[in-house]
């Protein structure tokens, strides 16, 4: 973080990573994270799969491979090693316990680069719907209310489906969400820097035991990369958490391997381009790339959801972010009729109740405490409340508390109905039931409530 984005900022900055499996978050952005921790941030990461179709390195687990809950399971485990040793204490799966996203899988091309399985499980990432998948992560979204938002950019970095997927959805859910994030960063590897991740001639590189690479199978940048991490504090806290991902990956010195056993370097950068929101400044990318994923970006104003995130043109200009909101559905028969058999219920019950009182003798005082009408107000009021917050509108609330008032001054008519006179129109406590269950509606209708999140 460049020291004026440090002067300036008054909120704790809130990043949310979005990656596939347990073990992307940390080889294409473990060291951002970490830095990010490390400077104070609130980083939350959020893995769409457990990765149930991983291939699996160490041989005394070999027997995980194909066992698709028994190697979750083991990931699992895994990525809370690995969030450990990144500073991260906020790692949520997609879905939560509502929903299980399975790894699609994947298959090698004729070009070197992923392609999507022949098959997959009914659950997978894959099979579901885009929009499915998109609003899962907006709910995350709305809750964790990030001012920047990671994530792969639309190539997948190599191809693998599930990594496209997780681009797709990501940004569709930054589209749907309520809370309008600051900017939209996308992971894209310059060809200069895939060249350095795979040189084999690298000091240190032939004591580790790995096979050089014949091609270099990650795909050209897609955007134009205007931010350069600077990882180089980082760099022991990625390797290890490199090193948690035991079933996946082989750590040996400053280099790292998948199940190919294909050595690459842990580089001291890592590299964005910005899909959408607050662009890099012209000014700043006069000199090279950003050194920062939050340069030029306003934490205050993005807080106070007043940040413009429309481009300006120029280089590195993103694309705006659309601030469409969803507004909640406006309410129904159904909301109008439990509004009227709810008031119904409180007015006769409230009429029948306002008038109880328990008179003390207070220092031959006579005190007469009028809990009766206390207590029918309060069921008034829950039950407004409750069609409010249900409804989040005021309109069934207002409707209730007409039909409240409207019953009771029935009910205090003698000559209408045989025994109806159970509300005394002359007493205090009757004149308060009366009035207040309207006034209650009229005090509630000013308060604002919003819809509550979805479930993670």
């Amino acid at each position: 973080m460049t020291t004026s984005t440090q002067d300036h900022m008054t909120v704790v900055p809130r990043i949310l990573f979005v990656h596939a499996h347990p073990d992307d978050e940390t080889i294409t952005t473990g060291g951002t994270i970490a830095a990010l921790v490390g400077e104070g941030a609130r980083v939350t990461v959020l893995s769409a799969t457990r990765g149930e179709d991983g291939e699996v390195i160490p041989a005394d687990l070999k027997g995980l491979e194909g066992d698709r809950a028994g190697l979750a399971h083991v990931r699992e485990a895994e990525i809370a090693e690995a969030m450990s040793a990144l500073g991260v204490r906020e790692h949520l799966f997609l879905g939560g316990s509502a929903h299980i996203f399975e790894d699609s899988g994947m298959e090698w091309g004729a070009d070197g680069h992923a392609v999507a399985a022949s098959t997959m499980p009914a659950n997978a990432l894959c099979a579901a719907e885009l929009p499915t998948v998109a609003s899962y992560i907006a709910a995350v979204i709305d809750e964790v209310r990030p001012h920047a938002v990671i994530t792969y950019a639309s190539n997948g970095g190599y191809g693998h489906p599930d990594h496209v997927r997780v681009h797709e959805a990501t940004v569709a859910a930054v589209d749907i969400s309520s809370w309008k994030i600051g900017r939209l960063l996308f992971v894209d590897v310059p060809a200069e820097a895939a060249r350095e991740t795979f040189d084999a001639n690298q000091p240190g590189f032939a004591e580790t035991g790995f096979l050089p690479a014949q091609t270099i199978p990650t795909k050209p940048p897609v955007g134009e990369i205007v931010i350069a991490q600077d990882i180089s504090s980082a760099l022991n806290a990625k390797r290890a958490a490199l090193a948690a991902h035991r079933t996946q990956v082989s750590v040996s010195g400053s280099f790292f391997a998948l199940s190919n056993s294909i050595g690459m370097k842990i580089i001291d950068h890592e590299y964005y381009s910005i899909g959408a929101g607050t662009p890099i400044s012209d000014e700043r990318l006069q000199s090279g790339p950003a050194p920062h994923v939050l340069s030029d970006l306003d934490i205050d104003g993005c807080e106070a959801q007043t940040t413009g995130v429309a481009a300006t043109g120029g280089v590195g200009a993103a694309k705006p972010l659309r601030r469409r909101r969803r507004e909640p559905k406006k309410p129904g028969f159904f909301a109008y009729a439990h509004a009227v058999v709810l008031a119904v219920l409180i007015g006769f019950l409230g009429a029948m109740q306002h008038l109880n009182a328990s008179v003390f003798d207070v220092a031959g005082a006579t005190v007469i405490v009028p809990w009766g009408v206390a207590l029918a107000l309060l069921l008034a009021a829950c039950g407004l409340w409750h069609l409010k917050t249900m409804y989040l509108s005021s309109s069934p609330m207002l409707i209730a508390a007409f039909v409240i008032v409207i019953l009771s001054y029935v009910f205090g008519q003698p000559s209408w109905l045989p025994g109806a006179d159970i509300i005394v129109t002359g007493t205090l406590r009757s004149a308060a039931w009366l009035i207040g269950p309207m006034l209650i509606a009229a005090i509630l209708a000013f308060i604002k409530v919003r819809r509550p999140e979805a479930a993670r």
